[in-house]
């Protein structure tokens, strides 16, 4: 009995060792929830150009995260940009099964004004934000991640390279014909 007892004993410890491993996982989530949840929204909004899609793609995304956080190796790769990288891969796959990969309607290119927060801007913002989603809506889905990573991340052409396993030359050189071809697309709207 007693060699019953101290496996019992055992098997409580390792157990109460694995809650303490989800209770501490739980809470790391939770942080780089928190951290990284305005930035994977907005990426993900690059993408799909409507607000309603993104909060459906972003949720999904953390789901997948929170389920596979165990996996998580932040030595490759930030928290972010592996929710990023996700939530990508979401969008792309439902774009996919709907069909629908550039073919954006009126109504997912109209902003919702509810989220302005300075109603004297509100005009300037509503003209900008429409014209940046249709400009955005003219590049390809390596096109506008490019631009992301460039432009709202703020990231040198040698950390998209890192990120992206590309050369920095050919960052730039994509970089430069999106923002050319946003150029181009620009007079007609």
């Amino acid at each position: 009995m007693a060699i019953r007892g101290t496996r019992t004993r055992r098997l409580t410890l390792v157990g109460d060792e694995r809650e303490d491993d989800r209770a501490r996982d739980a809470r790391a989530f939770e942080r780089y929830y928190r951290d990284s949840y305005k930035r994977v929204y907005a990426y993900v909004y690059t993408i799909t150009l409507s607000h309603d899609e993104t909060e459906e793609v972003v949720s999904e995304a953390f789901l997948k995260a929170a389920r596979s956080f165990a996996r998580f190796d932040s030595e490759k790769a930030s928290f972010t940009t592996w929710v990023c990288t996700i939530a990508r891969n979401v969008a792309y796959s439902r774009m996919r099964t709907r069909g629908r990969r550039d073919e954006w309607t009126e109504s997912e290119l109209d902003y919702d004004l509810s989220r302005v927060p300075d109603q004297e801007e509100e005009t300037h913002f509503e003209e900008d934000t429409h014209m940046a989603q249709k400009l955005l809506g003219v590049l390809s889905d390596e096109e506008r991640d490019l631009v992301y990573l460039k432009f709202y991340r703020d990231l040198s052409n040698k950390q998209i390279a890192e990120e992206l396993s590309m050369n920095p030359s050919t960052v730039g050189t994509k970089v430069s014909r999106a923002v050319a071809k946003m150029r181009k697309a620009a007079p007609s709207f």
